[in-house]
């Protein structure tokens, strides 16, 4: 299976997870540009903005955060919205949610991957969903 085929199907599987968490969630087709998220995710009039991220050998390298993703989720969150997160799935199918400021203060830091391990100590989807419903979503 090639990669856009593996990816669209983690975003197709997360988008029916946050359905399944009373989200409406919007897979965004890939156009010939590219686009700077997969997945928007609306609850409560709280959106999230989502870039998935298959972690292959369990690391994620900061380098495949591109361009026009640090740009649009820039430009997001300063028309007021409040979140914009990485899904991370490892391996093993575990999804972990990585906050896209903490993404972008650890490159900012000289950070260039986080591993397994550290991928780890960011919330899990569950916890993520069960975060953001203390939120009020």
């Amino acid at each position: 299976m090639n990669n856009r085929k593996i990816g669209s199907q983690f975003e197709q599987e997360l988008c029916n997870e946050l359905a399944k968490n009373g989200w409406w969630a919007h897979f965004l087709s890939q156009n010939q540009t590219g686009q700077p998220a997969d997945v928007i995710a609306v609850k409560n009039n709280i959106a999230v903005l989502i870039d998935c991220k298959d972690c292959e050998n369990n690391r994620f390298p900061l380098s495949r955060i591109e361009c026009n993703q640090e740009g649009a989720m820039t430009l997001w969150e300063a028309r007021g919205n409040a979140y914009c997160a990485f899904a991370m799935r490892l391996n093993d199918g575990d999804i972990f949610m990585v906050d896209f400021v903490e993404l972008s203060m650890l490159e900012l830091h000289g950070v260039k991957s986080l591993s397994e391990k550290e991928i780890r100590n960011y919330p899990s989807l569950e916890q993520w969903l069960f975060l953001m419903e203390e939120d009020g979503c």
